[in-house]
């Protein structure tokens, strides 16, 4: 019997208008956008939260009137799992608790099942600081409570054979054998070389995810994000295996969220001069449409 087909659902991640978000748009300037492109879903992180983490009334049913004027479906709520969040001296396993229980009521809240859970790292392969799994195992019956689950990203320099993804991670889940807590797929674990005008980031490309890795993880993942630095004019990104990747999801009968997230260029020299901003203001969107664009031309819808 032939195995079921999945059906990825096309979104964006707001991140992807950081530089302008703001300064010349506002949200529902992006929900606007979102909207055009024919996204279905996106990526909201909790600091474009007003009063963050007490959000008021007044905020929260403007939020959903968005959602609803546009069509739109909460995906993933970025947020953070760090205990050095207030500086000092590391946080105790209940103040991480109660740091992680106030963001599931939020996301339960504003109607996301999916969090891109960011764990204090320790290098430049995210390595988790020792002690992690004491807080997040503890922080497990309230995810299930609000019913949201955990994900840990997964990007560029990491990749999926990085130890601490392949091990640590992995062996949490089956040993605790939790659906709260899994991986938020980057496609930028699998970018194997530099795009033009980002020679400079300080990191090789001889040791990347290979597309057919993504397979063990599925089972794992919800929500992805699907990193890019730039598609050109013929709708294609040539620093990333997006078809074969995407054809892998697709035929194991994966059916999660893919999120556009744009890193290109612009996203990270927009503040150093009015005309790199002034090119942000026309790329940037220009950029995450013709992902979208791609997307469908992947997807087939």
């Amino acid at each position: 019997m032939d195995k079921k087909k999945g059906h990825p659902q096309r979104g964006i991640s707001v991140y992807s208008y950081e530089n302008l978000l703001g300064r010349t748009m506002t949200l529902e300037d992006c929900f606007q956008e979102m909207y055009d492109t024919g996204a279905t879903c996106f990526e909201l992180l909790t600091s474009y939260i007003d009063n963050y983490p007490n959000p008021s009334t007044e905020w929260i049913d403007k939020y959903w009137r968005l959602c609803e004027k546009y069509q739109l479906q909460p995906a993933e709520l970025g947020h953070w799992a760090e205990n050095h969040l207030h500086r000092g001296p590391g946080m105790s396993d209940d103040e991480m608790v109660e740091e992680l229980k106030q963001d599931f009521r939020l996301a339960n809240l504003l109607g996301f099942k999916t969090l891109r859970t960011k764990i204090t790292c320790v290098n430049q392969i995210c390595d988790p600081e020792p002690g992690w799994q004491s807080y997040i195992e503890k922080a497990l019956p309230y995810a299930e409570k609000y019913d949201v689950r955990m994900q840990n990203e997964v990007h560029l320099p990491t990749t999926l054979h990085t130890p601490h993804i392949r091990d640590e991670y992995l062996d949490f889940i089956h040993r605790t054998k939790t659906c709260h807590f899994g991986f938020n797929i980057d496609f930028g674990t699998f970018q194997y070389r530099a795009a033009e005008g980002m020679e400079h980031m300080p990191w090789s490309f001889e040791d990347v995810t290979k597309p057919e890795e993504i397979v063990d993880f599925l089972p794992y993942s919800f929500s992805c994000h699907t990193k890019f630095t730039n598609v050109n004019e013929n709708f294609e990104e040539t620093t990333i295996p997006y078809k074969e990747v995407i054809q892998l999801m697709v035929d194991n009968g994966w059916s999660g969220n893919l999120l556009s997230e744009y890193e290109g260029p612009l996203r990270f020299s927009a503040e150093k001069s009015p005309e790199n901003f002034a090119a942000a203001m026309e790329v940037i969107p220009e950029q995450i449409r013709r992902h979208q664009i791609m997307m469908r031309n992947l997807l087939g819808y």
